[in-house]
């Protein structure tokens, strides 16, 4: 059994076609695909339900994605940016979370669902707004300082 096989991925894509392939690709790998085409939609599914990864286009339209991130930084989810600008279209205060460049391709998609599940640097945020790289994070004290992450 693939270590991506019956995990629960969000993903948030603005244009229906690149949702669809990205989707079809994802449930070639064995992920259970919930999508959300906009950020208030992306937003309501992270309130219903639990999500073990998500993939995050940067710009839905004339909003950005960043609002779902910080969400996923709270929760501890692992998750990376798609975009087709590369780091440079990513926030400065983002760029320590993978990015995945557009368009989409199944083997760099496997790649790097495999690396940000396997704990190999996912980025969490702290009580400042820093990120910080940690896996499966565990807060360990919130002391008036940035929160102390440990790495399961």
């Amino acid at each position: 059994m693939s270590i991506m096989e019956g995990r629960r991925v969000l993903l948030v894509e603005d244009e229906s076609l690149v949702a669809m392939l990205a989707e079809d690709m994802l449930l070639d790998l064995g992920f259970e695909v919930v999508v959300a085409m906009r950020l208030e939609q992306a937003l309501r599914h992270l309130q219903a339900g639990e999500f073990d990864l998500a993939i995050l286009d940067v710009n839905l339209g004339e909003s950005r994605s960043y609002p779902v991130a910080d969400v996923l930084f709270e929760r501890c989810i692992p998750f990376l940016f798609a975009t087709g600008y590369g780091t440079a279209g990513v926030e400065q205060a983002y760029r320590t979370v993978p990015v995945m460049q557009k368009p989409y391709r199944k083997e760099e998609m496997e790649a790097q669902l495999q690396h940000i599940l396997t704990c190999e640097g996912i980025a969490q945020k702290s009580d400042t707004g820093a990120r910080l790289f940690a896996c499966g994070c565990t807060p360990l004290s919130k002391a008036s300082g940035p929160t102390q992450i440990r790495a399961d």
